[in-house]
């Protein structure tokens, strides 16, 4: 009777049954070369951008930067050896393909952010439109990155191993992490340069966690 009952519900609310979810598509080779190529391209003209105003972002690309303006050192040259400890984890909990990319990937960062200069002057940019545009397009480049099985590295390698383990959104790990690091930035950086690069930041992680959800993106 109960049963019966069930079925008789079922069928007088059909707007109740729940219609089984689409199969997962796949991304082929193409489609992760032109995913990471774009994540690429959009992150290196945010980190020329964040360059040129004297500001930093989060992650090893602020550590990067605070080194660069307290040594002179180049900017590619620091971000990329930064980011070879981490390679081993990746190594060891994401996979070998995730690594290959996601060492292309730092390295191609670091030569396009030093070589646009050559190609892009910014006569007058203000800082803090400067940090939000600089914040929007390195978010999207990462999840450009993310979604075709790359990463920029770092603390994005640790970011994205810890929400696989944990379901944390590596947004707000990433976020806890720039806390700290533009706490410390303040002995390097003016106050108001500090702020505005926080700013940008902080919209950069929002863009990440908001927008980094396996149940909104089905390819794979």
């Amino acid at each position: 009777m109960e049963i019966k009952m069930k079925n008789s519900a079922k069928g007088n609310n059909p707007q109740n049954v729940q219609e089984e979810p689409p199969l997962s598509a796949r991304h082929n080779l193409i489609d992760n070369i032109q995913g990471q190529l774009f994540g690429i391209i959009i992150i290196s003209f945010g980190m020329s951008m964040l360059h040129s105003l004297g500001l930093i972002t989060g992650q090893t690309a602020g550590l990067a930067f605070l080194i660069t303006y307290a040594t002179g050192t180049s900017f590619g040259i620091v971000f990329f050896l930064i980011n070879v400890p981490f390679y081993l984890l990746a190594a060891m909990r994401l996979g070998f393909a995730f690594t290959i990319n996601t060492l292309l990937a730092v390295t191609l960062i670091s030569l396009l952010t030093g070589v646009l200069p050559s190609f892009i002057s910014y006569s007058h940019f203000n800082p803090l439109v400067g940090a939000v545009l600089a914040g929007l397009c390195i978010g999207i480049g990462l999840l450009g990155l993310f979604r075709h099985k790359s990463s920029c590295g770092g603390i994005g390698i640790l970011a994205l191993y810890i929400q696989e383990k944990t379901g944390l959104k590596a947004g707000w790990f990433q976020l806890a992490f720039d806390l700290v690091l533009f706490s410390s930035s303040l002995f390097f950086l003016k106050p108001q340069l500090v702020f505005y690069s926080l700013i940008g930041a902080a919209l950069l992680n929002f863009l990440v966690a908001w927008n980094h959800r396996k149940e909104w993106y089905v390819a794979k």
